[in-house]
């Protein structure tokens, strides 16, 4: 349950911690003093949206903490798995600027995660939160609630979700093959035009090169026998020069030894012109002047050519286009594959979320008159005795078609449209609540809802900001009473300006505002029996406290004690 909640410059509040107990607790005060103020810490502090201007005037911060203490066996076993405390610490700090933070237990949150935990602590029912029965999608919600059914119900729509997900990834890669068929003709007559060619990286350049060799061969081969016959075979040639050279030499050398060295680069020349003249005579032998060949070379660069032209502009470009539409044919072929898997998946899916939607609208239709004796039942007690509260089955008005053996019409709530019929008066036919019940009315539906809800709701601690709307006197004593026994078993708050319910606390606090320094700021002051028996008077009597309004407080306080005592 909440034990404390702290609140730092918070609209008009600037500073206060109140410490709160288990059982009924009623914050009063008049208007604008801030009891509303108090709720709505509490739902920042449980997630609830956040704006800069919640904060106080001239602070560059605000900042909420709530104190829980939990219960093994109940909610603690709902939370978060990485939430194990027995005590949790929730803080939310929120910025001038629009940013903020979120803690538990001091650990760094995200918004959703603080919200999460926050669901599972308290079920707060704000001012205008009666008027969520005006939504008939929400009417689905009290049922699933009331039957524990919310495991199927998130069962359903997570398969729905899937559903819906895979439709569209179909969808989508239904487009992607349309637009490869498309194209699919024209890039296998490519693949197959490159492919043919078998081409080889580098092949535009070599081809080119013994194109020019051939397209010269007799030159070349010419050249290659007349530097051989220059250097070697005709009279003359270097090689008998340097034999002369060499004889010369040798007969001076015995002269003069400072010709030695020169011998031996002669030498060295002479073996060198041998082995030119032998390599240019090999180079003319292997010279081929085979115009065929020269032709298919020529044939083979023009075929390159073409498909550097079409694919191009260098060969690099044509080896990667033919990679790139290669890929797309393979892809298009993959996504075929998954397009089949995708729509037996789509099938098995539609096929067990039809069952399970069945499954679901069979355990709501028996639940339904449930649900409406349970709060027929509260309703007599709040002073709507003869009232009716009809839940009417009808199929979704709009959502996915499925069809299985027949047509039915689903969406992420199942295939039920959910609605709730009232009748405030014996012999009236049971009609939309939307249209017809009063802010009285409403507000007490809700309130059986809610005590309804109780039996199967492990939240501990329920929060409601002025529930009474609409209500007074005898009505008022009854809210009282039922909101004494759903005290019993958790903790409620209650934000009321009806003095019988206020009646019925075991602690009041009374919301107070004061001006200090040219300030207005609120604050909560937990009330005595005799400053609870002034708040009591006032509020039957507004600011003029009579002995008749004094005793009749006092009054209501004895007859409270026989309630307390008695549940």
């Amino acid at each position: 349950m909440l034990e404390s909640i702290t609140i730092h410059n918070y609209a008009i509040i600037d500073e206060m911690t109140v410490e709160i107990p288990g059982g009924l607790t009623v914050i009063t005060g008049e208007t604008g003093a801030g009891k509303s103020i108090v709720v709505d810490a509490m739902e920042l502090v449980l997630g609830a949206r956040a704006s800069s201007e919640m904060i106080r005037s001239g602070a560059d911060r605000l900042d909420v903490t709530g104190v829980f203490t939990l219960d093994e066996g109940t909610v603690i076993d709902q939370l978060p798995e990485d939430v194990t405390e027995n005590v949790l610490i929730l803080r939310r700090e929120l910025r001038v600027d629009g940013s903020g933070r979120c803690y538990i237990n001091d650990r760094p949150v995200t918004l959703k995660a603080l919200k999460k935990v926050g669901d599972c602590l308290v079920d707060l029912h704000g001012q205008h939160d009666h008027q969520s029965l005006f939504e008939i999608s929400e009417h689905v919600m009290f049922l699933d609630g009331f039957g524990g059914l919310m495991p199927l119900t998130q069962e359903v729509q997570q398969l729905f979700n899937e559903f819906i997900q895979i439709r569209n990834t179909i969808g989508k890669i239904r487009n992607h093959i349309e637009n490869a068929q498309r194209n699919k003709e024209l890039h296998d007559f490519q693949i197959k035009e490159i492919d043919q060619a078998k081409i080889v990286p580098g092949e535009d350049t070599e081809v080119g090169q013994d194109i020019q060799r051939l397209s010269r061969a007799v030159e070349l081969k010419e050249f290659g026998w007349r530097a051989f016959e220059t250097l070697s075979e005709s009279d003359g040639s270097v090689e008998d020069l340097l034999g002369n050279l060499m004889s010369g030499i040798e007969g001076l050398e015995r002269s003069d030894p400072a010709l030695t060295p020169f011998v031996q680069r002669l030498e060295e020349l002479a073996t060198g012109v041998s082995e030119l003249a032998g390599d240019l005579r090999r180079y003319a032998d292997e010279i081929e002047d085979d115009p065929g060949l020269l032709a298919e070379l020529e044939d083979r660069l023009a075929l390159i050519e073409r498909l550097k032209k079409k694919y191009g502009p260098l060969l690099e470009d044509v080896f990667a286009y033919r990679e790139k539409i290669g890929a797309e044919t393979q892809s298009h072929q993959d996504f075929v594959v998954k397009l089949e898997k995708l729509e037996i998946r789509l099938e098995e899916i539609k096929t067990k979320l039809y069952y399970r939607a069945l499954k679901l609208s069979e355990k709501r239709k028996k639940l339904g008159p449930m649900l409406s004796g349970e709060v027929e039942s509260h309703l007599a007690e709040l002073g709507l005795s003869g009232a009716k509260l009809v839940i009417e089955f009808t199929e979704c008005e709009s959502g996915e078609e499925l069809v299985v053996n027949n047509k039915v019409v689903v969406n992420s709530a199942g295939i039920d449209r959910v609605e709730f019929m009232f009748s405030a008066n014996p012999g009236e036919p049971p009609r939309p609540l939307v249209k017809i019940a009063s802010g009285g009315e409403l507000s007490r539906v809700m309130l059986a809802l809610k005590l309804a809800l109780s039996k199967v709701d492990s939240v501990p601690t329920m929060v409601f900001d002025e529930i009474d709307v609409g209500v007074s006197g005898r009505v008022a004593e009854a809210v009282g009473k039922k909101l004494l026994k759903l005290s019993e078993n958790r903790q409620v708050i209650v934000v009321t300006h009806l003095p019988q319910i206020a009646g019925k606390a075991g602690q009041h606090f009374s919301a107070r505002k004061s001006v200090e320094n040219g300030r207005t700021r609120a604050n909560l002051v937990k009330l005595d029996e005799t400053m609870r028996q002034k708040e009591l008077a006032s509020m039957l009597s507004g600011e003029n406290l009579t002995e008749a309004a004094l005793e009749h407080a006092k009054e209501l306080m004895q007859k409270s004690e026989n309630d307390n005592s008695v549940s």
